[in-house]
């Protein structure tokens, strides 16, 4: 039964890979006859959680005209393209998606959900595409908790299969979450206040044994686009726990540590360069490491000017005003319970 419903991905997802395209901007990927080519990578572009413009970070549009000018085949968010999906996406249209030239596309985060809205607008949250002998798979660690099941499990085996009977050099998994965190107890005193399963995902007991497995034909690479506020820098690096994938995290905040990564890949081979979006000098990728971050990840200090600025956006916001008249409609539940216990306690005369 196993076999079956992979082949049945296999066919069903062959329209996938021929349409790589963009579903934001409608730009196509184009990659010459050398097959080289290069893309750029990124999460967050939202950026700092305080942003309550509907506009993306103003690091990553004062970048446009470096992207469009970089050669790169295309970009990839990773996840949190927009802070409010239900109410940014005109602001988005007008100054991201209609000024930039590369194809554009995005693994969900959970500021991208908002019930069926970004489905509705921009098609599946998760699926794959093919950029010559290299695969791409954009997945959803939102729909079920971190959890890769369902129809996102049998594209992994569809994947599987694929790199098992065709020549496929590297494979880049792009996702929001960093759900492969809690495998490896290395992991442990990093991005702590990053998005989480609320208990458990199954990234080591069912997808890290696919990886494996496609590990075997091709190199793999997992990126993830969810690091928390208290990120050193905007990337982390990690070549050395698994045998079999190296793990890659980065995201912009708005802030003056904005950096994107530049992934080339050339004759197969796959390499990486850090582009600052603010002017700031930057290491080499390999830099930002585990002893990189353990060294440098702490609470940064508090900015008292912005008080001002975070009340105001508090009282603003309407999931304040959902909280507060949830709080109201629950104490005048309260209030009316027990009046209606005092009454019945008072016997008449």
């Amino acid at each position: 039964m196993k076999h079956l419903f992979t082949i049945a991905f296999l066919l069903f997802s062959s329209a996938l890979t021929a349409q790589v395209s963009s579903p934001f901007n409608q730009k196509s990927i184009a990659v010459d006859s050398s097959g080289n080519y290069s893309f750029i990578v990124s999460g967050h572009f939202y950026g700092d959680s305080y942003n309550s413009t509907g506009y993306p970070a103003n690091s990553l549009l004062a970048n446009l005209n470096w992207m469009n000018a970089s050669g790169a085949s295309h970009l990839v968010c990773l996840g949190d393209l927009f802070r409010d999906v239900k109410n940014d996406i005109p602001q988005y249209k007008v100054s991201l998606f209609n000024e930039l030239k590369l194809p554009l596309f995005n693994a969900v985060g959970n500021h991208d959900i908002s019930g069926n809205v970004y489905q509705e607008n921009f098609g599946e949250t998760f699926y794959y595409f093919q950029v010559g002998s290299d695969i791409h798979v954009i997945l959803d660690t939102e729909i079920n908790d971190g959890s890769i099941e369902g129809g996102q499990l049998e594209m992994l085996n569809a994947i599987q299969s694929i790199c098992a009977e065709s020549k496929i050099n590297n494979v880049f998994f792009y996702a929001h979450r960093t759900i492969w965190k809690d495998t490896y107890s290395e992991f442990d005193q990093i991005m702590s206040d990053n998005t989480q399963a609320v208990l458990s995902n199954n990234f080591e007991s069912e997808v890290l044994p696919i990886v494996n497995e496609i590990s075997s034909k091709s190199k793999v690479f997992w990126f993830a686009g969810s690091i928390g506020g208290m990120a050193p820098a905007s990337f982390f690096y990690d070549a050395s726990v698994s045998k079999s994938v190296t793990y890659i995290a980065t995201a912009i905040r708005g802030i003056k540590r904005d950096a994107v990564l530049i992934v080339n890949v050339k004759n197969s081979k796959v390499s990486f360069e850090t582009h600052s979006l603010t002017g700031e000098d930057l290491m080499n990728l390999e830099s930002y490491d585990l002893t990189y971050w353990k060294e440098n990840s702490g609470s940064q200090p508090f900015n008292w000017r912005l008080v001002p600025l975070y009340i105001k956006t508090m009282f603003l916001h309407r999931y304040f005003w959902y909280g507060a008249g949830c709080t109201v409609l629950l104490i005048s539940l309260l209030v009316f319970i027990k009046n209606r216990r005092a009454k019945s306690r008072i016997k008449p005369s």
